[in-house]
């Protein structure tokens, strides 16, 4: 291991920086949470909410784009599944490293 460099990332698709508000539907279809999404892919994202989820639940999501003047804003709509789950030191939220398993059309 190299001192001072970063770990190589591991994932196979390249993640985009992003700021988009997103909605977090659970599978019992209790009441939605809402979060955001920090980083994008073709196979996954991650997003840091309030909500708490179980390993590997699945539940549908939407990503809302940013606002572009003259631009429809329809959601990005998937069922993701959780990879990774840990809280962070802010305001009580957790980071949730999320698959995604079927995109909705």
């Amino acid at each position: 291991m190299s001192v001072g460099l970063k770990e190589r990332d591991q994932r196979g698709a390249l993640r985009v920086a992003v700021n988009c508000k997103v909605k977090i539907r659970p599978m019992d279809l209790g009441l939605p949470f809402y979060g955001e999404c920090t980083d994008l892919s073709v196979t996954g994202m991650t997003v840091q909410t309030s909500y708490v989820p179980r390993p590997d639940e699945e539940f549908d999501i939407y990503v809302m784009p940013a606002r572009t003047p003259g631009m429809r804003r329809e959601p990005f709509s998937a069922r993701v599944k959780v990879r990774r789950s840990h809280r962070l030191d802010v305001l009580s939220l957790y980071e949730l490293g999320l698959e995604i398993v079927q995109v909705h059309t």
